[in-house]
C-alpha cells in the first residue's frame, strides 16, 4: 500500500556557508554534500584546516540538517604517536594532542611540550593562529603599560564601539587600578588555542568612546581561557574582545574564519569577564542605557537590565513565568495571545556566564549561541547577530516579527530532524564540562513564535498546526491539503511539542471506531489508512493484510498462469450527465477504455456489457483499443447493476437521506447496513459466482472475457472477493470505485477460483 514518508528530516532552511539551500516544506529524507577545500597556511605559525565534503554526524537515515560544513582541525591529534614529523617547513607550529589536552610545538626538529617554550619564549598569536615570539616572527610592540611584554598582533583592532574615538586618555594617564588580574573565558563554542584578546579601556569622560589605552593577550591552551596577569588599568570601563576560531556547536569541528566577539564591561568589583554571545548581544545595548541615563549611571547598573532584555528577546524564561494557549484541531483548544513573561537574572550578568556551568544560565547561553547561526558562522554569523542587537539596542525588544518565524522555522527543523541531537553529542564530545539543557529554549522560542502555549499532562495528546502566517510552515486549517504535512503535538511523557507522527496527526478526532476492523484515510496524509482493533480501543496504521490494493490490469493479464482463464468484471468509462440507459460515454471515456484496450492487446478476448449504452460503448472502445474488428459484445442484463438490490424504493429512500447511492452500497458492503433495502450480502454474493460467473466461463472458452457493469454491482462484488480488504468504504474514507477498476475473476483448470482487484487507469479509486 502507499506510504507517506514521516517528517524526520528536511533540509530546509538550512544554513551552508552562510547561504540559504531552498528544499520542500517538509522535512524528508535525503543527503546532501557540500564542496571542499583546503586552508593551508605557510610555515609561519599557521594552522591547517580540511573542509570537509559532509557536515556533521547526524544518525545515518537522516538527513544532514546542520549544513555549515564541517571544518577539520588538522593540528589536532589523537596522541605523540599521531604527531606529524617536526620539520623545518613545520618549526613553530604547534599541535593539540588530544590525549593530554596540552599543546606541543615544532622546535629544532622536535615536538616540545608548551610549557617548556614558555620557559624560553613568549607565545603570541595572529589570525587565530599561535606563534613563538623571537622564532623568526616579526615583533609588533604591545601597548601594555605593565610587564613590558611583546607579543606579535595582526588585524586591524581599531574602531569606535561606544562614541566618538577622540579621547585624550592614553598610556601615560594615571592608572586607577595597578596589577589587576583579569580573566575569563571566551566562547561561543570555546574558542581556540590562538584566539587574541584585547582590552580596549573606555573613557567616561568622553561617553565611554576607545581610549588610547589597550592591553592584549592570546589563549595558549586548550581551555579557552585568557588570562591578564598584571594590567594597569586607568579606566575601569572595559571593551573586551575576542578574535579566534571557535568550536562549532553546529557541526563539531571548527569554524571556517575567525570572528570578534566583544563584552562591555565594569571590573571596580570583579576580575573575572567572559566573553560571549550573550555580552556581544548586549553590548550595543549596554552603552545606549548608559547613553539614555545622560552617562549618569555606571555600566554595572544597567547591565541586568540589558541581559534581561536580551534572554526576553529569545523567549528565555529564567526565574519567570509564562502562558497562554495555541491553536489546534477541533475541541484540542484555540488560539489565544502569548502571557506576558517575566525573566529575571538573580543579580548575574552576561560575562558571570559560561557554557559549561552546568546552570539554567548556561544552557541559556548554548541556545542563543545556536541561534546566531541561522545565517552560518563566520561573517554572516555576525551581520545577523549584529542586526538583531541594532534592534533590540534602541528599546530593549527585538520586535522584527517576520525574522522571528525566520528563525522558529529553522529551529523546528533543526529539532524535528534530530539535530538538537547532533549538537549535544558535538559539544560533549569536547569533554569540558556537563552539556546544558539547552533544548528547552530552542523549543519554548519555536513553539513561543508558532503560539502553540505550554505543553502539561493537562494538554498532553493536543495536535496543532503552524497558524503564524510568517511562517513558512503556515497553513490556514489543520486538514489543509495544500502545503506542509507537518502537525505538532503535546507529548504527554516529555510535556514538550514535538512533531506528531502519522497516526497522531491523522487518527486526531477519530474517537472510537463503529466496528472492529473499521478504515478510515488519514486526515492529513489522505493515501493512508487506519484500522480501528475493537479489543484495544485504539486506531493503528493499516497493513497489507489490511488493505488490498488495485493492480494494473497490464499485470494481471500478464501474470496468468498456464491453463488459467480470466473475467475482468469493470465499471463503464467515463460517463455524460446523463444517467439513464441511453447516456453515453465522454470523449474522455472513449479515451480511457482505448488505453485500457491496448493494455490487453494481443489476447483471445470476448466481451460483454450490461443493457446501457455506456456500458456497451466501453466495451466498443475497449476492443478498439486491443486491435479487435470485427467487434461482437454479449448482453448480460445481470451486469445492469439491481443484483444486490431487494427493494428498488426502499434503496432510494435511503439513498436520499443519508447522502447518496455511494454511502448506502459501502456501508452495504461492508457493515451489513440496510436489510430492509438488500439481499444478504454473502450469500448473494455466492449467488453471483455461481449463477453468473462460472456459467460465463462455461459458455466461453476464450482466456479472457471484458464484462463492463455499474459501480452498485461492481463495489460489492469486488468487497466480497476481496474478503473487504480493497479501501471501498465511501461513507468513511471517501473512496470509491473508479472508472474501469473491479475484479479479476481467475478460473484455473481445475475450475478453482481466485480473484485479484484490477485498476485500468493510474487509480483503482476516486473520491468525491
Amino acid at each position: 500500500m502507499k506510504t507517506f514518508w514521516p517528517l524526520a528530516l528536511v533540509a530546509f532552511f538550512l544554513v551552508c556557508c552562510g547561504s540559504e539551500n531552498p528544499a520542500s516544506d517538509d522535512p524528508v529524507d535525503g543527503d546532501s554534500s557540500s564542496s571542499s577545500y583546503e586552508v593551508s597556511g605557510s610555515s609561519s605559525g599557521h594552522h591547517h584546516h580540511h573542509r570537509s565534503s559532509s557536515s556533521s554526524g547526524a544518525n545515518p537515515g537522516k538527513p544532514d540538517v546542520v549544513q555549515d560544513t564541517l571544518i577539520h582541525d588538522t593540528t589536532m591529534v589523537t596522541d605523540v604517536d599521531a604527531l606529524p614529523e617536526c620539520t623545518a617547513a613545520k618549526e613553530g607550529e604547534s599541535f593539540l594532542v588530544k590525549s593530554e589536552n596540552a599543546l606541543r610545538f615544532c622546535m629544532g626538529g622536535e615536538w616540545v611540550d608548551a610549557e617548556v617554550v614558555k620557559e624560553s619564549f613568549e607565545l603570541g598569536c595572529r589570525d587565530g593562529m599561535l606563534v613563538i615570539n623571537g622564532a623568526g616572527e616579526d615583533i609588533v610592540e604591545s601597548s601594555s603599560s605593565h610587564g613590558g611584554t611583546t607579543s606579535p598582533w595582526g588585524g586591524n583592532y581599531g574602531g569606535n564601539y561606544g562614541g566618538q574615538n577622540n579621547s585624550t586618555m592614553d598610556m601615560t594617564t594615571e592608572p586607577r587600578i595597578v596589577g589587576a588580574h583579569i580573566l575569563g573565558a571566551a566562547e561561543k563554542g570555546p574558542f581556540r588555542y590562538g584566539t587574541s584578546v584585547k582590552i580596549v579601556e573606555l573613557d567616561s569622560m568622553q561617553r565611554l568612546g576607545d581610549s588610547k589605552r589597550s592591553h592584549r593577550t592570546c589563549i595558549t591552551d586548550a581551555s579557552g581561557k585568557y588570562g591578564f596577569d598584571s594590567v594597569d588599568l586607568a579606566s575601569p570601563y572595559l571593551r573586551i574582545e575576542a578574535n579566534g576560531y571557535f568550536q562549532n556547536e553546529l557541526t563539531g569541528g571548527i569554524s571556517s574564519h575567525t570572528v570578534t566577539l566583544k563584552a562591555i564591561v565594569d571590573v571596580t568589583d570583579r576580575d573575572t569577564v567572559n566573553v560571549n554571545m550573550l555580552t556581544h548581544m548586549e553590548a550595543e545595548r549596554v552603552l545606549k542605557l548608559v547613553e539614555n541615563s545622560g552617562n549618569n549611571q555606571p555600566i554595572r547598573a544597567v547591565k541586568a537590565q540589558a541581559l534581561k532584555e536580551i534572554l526576553s528577546s529569545f523567549e528565555i524564561k529564567l526565574g519567570g513565568s509564562s502562558g497562554g494557549t495555541g491553536g489546534g484541531y477541533g475541541g484540542f483548544g484555540g488560539w489565544g495571545q502569548q502571557q506576558q513573561t517575566t525573566t529575571t537574572t538573580d543579580g548575574r550578568f552576561a560575562e558571570d556566564i559560561s557554557l559549561f556551568d552546568g546552570d539554567e544560565y548556561s544552557a541559556a547561553l548554548l541556545a542563543v549561541s545556536i541561534m546566531m547561526q541561522r545565517k552560518g558562522s563566520g561573517s554572516e554569523m555576525l551581520q545577523y547577530t549584529s542586526g538583531i542587537a541594532e534592534r533590540i539596542k534602541g528599546n530593549g525588544n527585538w520586535d522584527d516579527n517576520n525574522a522571528k518565524a525566520d528563525l522558529a522555522d529553522w529551529l523546528m527543523v533543526l529539532d524535528t530532524s534530530g539535530a538538537y541531537e547532533t549538537i549535544r553529542s558535538n559539544v560533549a564530545s569536547w569533554n569540558k564540562g556537563e552539556v546544558p539543557d539547552f533544548e528547552k529554549h530552542l523549543r519554548n522560542f519555536w513553539t513561543g513564535i508558532y503560539q502553540f502555549g505550554s505543553c502539561s499532562s493537562m494538554n498532553a495528546g493536543t495536535v496543532k498546526y503552524v497558524n503564524n502566517s510568517l511562517s513558512k510552515f503556515f497553513i490556514s486549517y489543520y486538514e489543509q491539503p495544500e502545503g506542509t504535512r507537518t502537525r505538532f503535538i503535546c507529548d504527554g511523557e516529555t510535556h514538550q511539542w514535538r512533531t506528531a507522527t502519522d497516526i497522531e496527526k491523522d487518527t486526531v478526532g477519530f474517537g472510537r471506531g463503529d466496528y472492529d476492523g473499521q478504515i478510515k484515510s488519514g486526515k492529513i496524509n489522505a493515501e493512508k489508512y487506519y484500522v480501528y482493533e475493537q479489543s484495544k480501543g485504539k486506531w493503528r496504521e493499516a497493513t497489507g493484510d489490511d488493505i488490498q490494493e488495485f493492480e494494473d490490469i497490464k499485470d494481471v493479464y500478464a501474470g496468468l498462469g498456464a491453463g488459467e482463464r480470466v473475467i475482468f468484471i469493470l465499471r463503464h468509462a467515463e460517463r455524460t450527465d446523463d444517467t439513464g440507459k441511453k447516456g453515453h460515454l465522454t470523449d474522455g471515456g472513449k479515451k480511457q477504455s482505448k488505453t485500457v484496450g491496448e493494455k490487453i492487446k494481443g489476447g483471445d478476448i470476448v466481451f460483454a456489457n450490461s443493457t446501457y449504452t455506456r456500458s456497451y460503448e466501453t466495451c466498443e472502445n475497449v476492443a478498439a483499443g486491443a486491435g479487435i474488428s470485427p467487434f461482437v459484445s454479449d448482453t448480460i442484463k445481470e451486469l445492469d447493476g439491481e443484483w444486490y438490490v431487494k427493494d428498488d424504493s426502499k434503496f432510494e429512500n435511503h439513498k436520499n437521506s443519508d447522502g447518496g447511492g455511494w454511502v448506502v452500497v459501502s456501508a452495504y458492503a461492508y457493515k451489513g447496513s440496510y436489510t430492509d433495502a438488500f439481499y444478504d450480502f454473502e450469500s448473494r454474493s455466492e449467488a453471483f459466482l455461481d449463477e453468473v460467473v462460472k456459467p460465463g466461463f462455461a459458455r466461453k472458452n476464450n482466456r479472457v472475457q471484458v464484462w463492463i457493469s455499474h459501480d452498485v454491482l461492481v463495489t460489492p462484488i469486488t468487497v466480497y472477493c476481496t474478503n473487504k480488504k480493497v479501501n471501498l468504504r465511501y461513507f468513511d474514507t471517501k473512496r470509491w470505485i473508479n472508472y474501469l477498476a473491479g475484479i479479476a475473476i481467475i478460473m484455473d483448470a481445475s475450475g478453482k477460483l481466485r480473484y485479484v482487484p484490477l485498476r485500468g487507469l493510474d487509480n483503482g479509486t476516486m473520491t468525491m
